[in-house]
């Protein structure tokens, strides 16, 4: 094949590099808008960060099909575009999702930190390049684009609860870490062995220790309210406020929250109560309504301490820990 030829179109590729990110970003921060009424597109997204996953990993065994210096030329930027686009895709489709964590009062710094700086990186060519040219860091950067797209994927797709959504991304982002970073290290020593070893079984233990750094992505709070009374055929609070008299907590306090869940909820929730920042009672929730309204449920604290001004906050945490949102309001005499 006519490497002139090929030198034109990879130039080609090259200058359409930005339409590539802007389409990427565009298409991510659709992409929450429409799964609802699309949810194939999350289907599509899972297949094509499979088939880059493989392409990466077996990028050796296909790359011999292809001989000459033009022809690995071709093949090495190509890969090079496709997997600049899939990481683009994958932070930018999880962004929404994570944002809204945010307007329901669970600030997630480290988690969002992390997910924006990547998705930054992933756009801005001197520093993607320079970290593909790290090929250890190369696969990182590609295993923590799975793991985030894998928490929404996985509810989205398979229909797993989101509070086992974490486990399944956690156990197949571990499964495909070792042969990858093998591929990168070489292990020729038992060091380098354990070292893997103990790197894919600390990722697959993400839901022991990190489960409360990792948001729920598909969960969100729709709507939240204090309220001192309650209509409970409705399903909706009377007599709001964030802040209240100790008088008026005689009858008790409602917590009411409805959860927004794109294709269903699918796992328990519970309200944690705070108070002054001590957790001082954790009710189990019934769940009602649907998905346009949301989730609807609430918890009825009755008994309040003798001394119950100050600051107060109410949790809504899945069962694996994962605050969905928080509730915030202040009792004073």
């Amino acid at each position: 094949m006519n490497s002139t030829w090929l030198d034109a179109l990879m130039l080609r590729f090259h200058r359409l590099r930005y339409l590539w990110a802007v389409g990427s970003f565009l298409l991510g921060l659709s992409s929450y808008f429409l799964v609802e009424r699309k949810p194939w597109l999350a289907t599509v997204l899972t297949v094509i960060l499979v088939t880059t996953w493989l392409a990466l990993l077996t990028e050796g065994l296909w790359s011999r099909f292809l001989r000459g210096p033009a022809m690995q030329k071709l093949s090495q930027g190509a890969l090079k575009l496709m997997l600049q686009g899939v990481h683009q895709e994958a932070f930018f489709f999880t962004l929404p999702f994570i944002l809204l964590q945010w307007s329901g009062g669970a600030a997630y710094v480290l988690f969002t930190g992390l997910v924006m700086v990547s998705a930054l990186v992933s756009i801005v060519d001197p520093l993607y390049f320079r970290l593909a040219a790290q090929r250890a860091l190369y696969f990182g950067y590609h295993a923590w684009a799975l793991f985030v797209a894998l928490l929404v994927l996985l509810p989205l797709t398979v229909k797993v609860p989101t509070n086992l959504a974490l486990d399944g991304a956690a156990i197949l982002t571990a499964l495909v870490a070792l042969p990858s970073f093998w591929r990168v290290g070489g292990p020729r020593r038992l060091y380098r062995w354990v070292v893997l070893v103990l790197l894919s079984l600390a990722i697959a233990s993400v839901p022991l220790w990190g489960a409360r750094l990792v948001p729920p992505l598909t969960l969100s709070l729709e709507h939240r309210a204090m309220a001192l009374t309650l209509n409970r055929e409705r399903r909706e609070p009377l007599v709001t406020g964030t802040r209240f008299e100790v008088a008026e907590l005689s009858g008790g306090l409602y917590a009411y929250t409805a959860i927004r869940a794109p294709l269903g909820l699918g796992q328990p929730v519970s309200h944690y109560w705070y108070h002054d920042g001590q957790l001082v009672d954790r009710i189990g929730l019934a769940l009602t309504g649907g998905r346009q309204e949301g989730y609807r449920t609430w918890s009825h604290k009755r008994h309040f301490p003798e001394h119950a001004e100050g600051r107060w906050r109410v949790e809504v945490r899945t069962g694996r820990g994962q605050v969905i949102g928080v509730l915030r309001f202040d009792v004073t005499r």
